[in-house]
């Protein structure tokens, strides 16, 4: 295993810096590395794998960084693209430092190829980087900067994930009943499209409860070909069959599984219901790849996950702070670890003042649109509503603290994502050829 390719990018990583941030652990944040080192540039890789050069448009423009895929130029005519929701790189590191058992597994599943990190995006949270991986566009391009987003064409906080607003009781994907046009609401060509354009196939292994929700709608338009699993066994015998139906094919598989990242969120990053998770899941991709009637010489697999995930045990609840109820226009958008405040007229820096007074150690603020300007939601043209969903103040949450709108039970969440620490910015990425 090529340690000192991860290690040398590791570093480019962490010394890479869009923002001067005033607190004290400035030092703390991973910025998204978008030109080469992060989830956006993937679909770009496989574009230039699959087809040679880029596609008409910009996909293929903006790929990983050469040293990670031009030694395979020419060599591939599959990409099997496994997106593990959740599985951060430091913890996967430390699985392999600490357990010879998990080592090995590892080490079988990177065979010959790589194993090095990315970085997700800003926030780092599933429903801005499933965009990201499917468009190849950052955030500010895909308009879908967080989990929760304040809405201007509906005048009210919604789910990203789910296509509803936030407050009350609605179903999934109501937004479309009062008019969301799921066909136009992603201005962007998606990696299925840019594959069906040059008759190159395209294969979704997805779990049945996810297929036609309105996000996968929006970032699976164009894909050919669907497969469905139930549950977690399905899933590898599935994938199994699937890499031996398409073996000798030029197309491109995406497989995702969201287990890693729910588990999190329910028990914690570092309990036994979530490492036996990880252990087991990349025991069992160990045994599908090495399956009779699987590789064929010119397959790449690539294991990736959209962002990791940092413990939290501290949640300072807005409800306790009269400044930051006062400015607020309505409840807080994006993530409990980075926060979109859309705050009433002139009363930014009242709250921005606020943060660095009373919360120094826990939070730092930062305006949008400086945040913008300096590539923190990425390089690309705004989505025309991009400014408006961003709001008026960034709040970015320092390691193993929350901004939650309320007191926190004692059911709260133990692990989130979405903030700018290593645990849930850097993510691992495998290369493998079959």
């Amino acid at each position: 295993m090529p340690d000192a390719l991860a290690s040398s990018l590791e570093r480019r990583i962490l010394q890479h810096k869009l923002l001067s941030i005033d607190v004290p652990w400035a030092d703390e944040i991973v910025f998204p590395y978008y030109d080469g080192l992060s989830i956006r540039n993937l679909a770009h890789t496989v574009v230039r794998l699959l087809n040679g050069r880029p596609l008409a448009g910009r996909l293929g423009t903006a790929p990983l960084d050469p040293a990670l895929w031009e030694p395979l130029q020419g060599r591939v005519q599959r990409v099997v693209l496994f997106i593990s929701d959740g599985l951060g790189w430091r913890l996967l590191q430390e699985l392999i430092a600490a357990d010879g058992r998990f080592a090995q597994i590892i080490a079988d599943l990177t065979g010959e190829g790589t194993l090095t990190p990315l970085t997700s995006i800003a926030p780092s949270t599933t429903a801005a980087a499933l965009p990201a991986i499917w468009t190849g566009s950052s955030p500010i391009a895909t308009g879908m900067v967080g989990t929760r987003v304040f809405l201007r064409e509906f005048s009210t906080l919604v789910s990203m994930l789910h296509y509803a607003p936030v407050s009350g009781r609605h179903r999934a994907d109501v937004l479309e009943d009062w008019g969301l046009d799921f066909g136009a609401f992603l201005p962007l060509q998606t990696l299925g499209e840019a594959l069906s354009a040059h008759r190159i196939p395209s294969y979704l292994l997805l779990q049945k409860n996810l297929l036609g929700s309105g996000l996968s709608r929006l970032i699976h338009r164009g894909v050919q070909h669907v497969v469905r699993h139930s549950g977690y066994t399905d899933l590898w015998i599935n994938l199994r069959d699937l890499l031996r139906q398409t073996r000798h094919q030029r197309c491109f598989i995406n497989v995702y599984w969201d287990a890693v990242d729910s588990i999190a969120h329910l028990y914690g990053t570092v309990t036994e219901q979530a490492l036996a998770e990880i252990a087991r899941q990349l025991e069992d991709l160990r045994t599908v790849l090495a399956a009779d009637g699987v590789a064929d010489g010119r397959t790449l697999f690539v294991l990736v996950a959209d962002h990791g995930h940092a413990e939290i045990t501290t949640y300072v609840p807005i409800s306790d702070h009269a400044p930051l109820i006062e400015a607020l226009r309505c409840g807080p958008g994006g993530e409990t670890r980075f926060r979109h405040l859309y705050l009433r007229e002139g009363y930014r820096e009242q709250v921005a003042g606020y943060l660095r007074e009373q919360m120094p150690h826990q939070f730092a603020s930062v305006c949008p649109a400086d945040a913008q300007a300096a590539g923190l939601f990425g390089p690309d043209p705004p989505h025309p509503e991009a400014a408006a969903r961003l709001g008026d103040l960034t709040v970015i949450a320092r390691q193993g603290v929350g901004l939650s709108e309320k007191q926190q039970g004692p059911l709260a969440t133990p692990s989130r994502h979405g903030g700018l620490s290593a645990r849930e910015m850097l993510v691992p990425l495998l290369m493998r050829p079959l």
